[in-house]
């Protein structure tokens, strides 16, 4: 008997802790802290997930203006694709010795690039879009799919 309240308590429990999750960016329409913004971020950007034939962006944009928090929002999201389906790492490195009455002086310098090449993102799609009051500015959260071409 004990076994079976268990059970039945723990399944309402995942229950209610799992609906209680699920709705917590829905809910949510101020960010307070920077736990409330990591925990946002996470749900809302980890939630879309990528593979063979889309990808998924998600950015966010902070402003005292709602819509230049909006297009920053969709800008960032844009980059964050463009990233994916069109950038390339440039790296170079240099290493220069030279040698004086004191002895040889070694210098060795890297430099890594990412570079987002000029990318046509057409026909994307707004996923999902909020914003939020933090502060005295508004952020708000865009994630765009965009079919890759396979």
């Amino acid at each position: 008997m004990k076994k079976g309240k268990m059970k039945y308590i723990s399944l309402i429990l995942i229950t209610v802790l799992t609906a209680c999750s699920s709705n917590y960016v829905e809910k949510k329409t101020i960010i307070n802290d920077n736990s409330d913004l990591l925990k946002l971020n996470a749900e809302i950007c980890n939630k879309y997930k990528s593979d063979a034939s889309k990808t998924f962006g998600c950015g966010s944009g902070l402003s005292s203006d709602l819509e230049v928090s909006k297009t920053k929002s969709l800008l960032n999201a844009k980059v964050n694709v463009a990233d994916v389906v069109g950038s390339s790492i440039l790296k170079s490195e240099k290493q220069t010795r030279t040698e004086n009455s004191k002895g040889v002086n070694s210098k060795y310098q890297t430099i890594e690039e990412n570079k987002i090449l000029e990318t046509s993102l057409n026909n994307y799609k707004v996923v999902f879009t909020k914003t939020f009051k933090q502060g005295n500015k508004f952020r708000t959260y865009t994630v765009i799919k965009y079919a890759t071409k396979t």
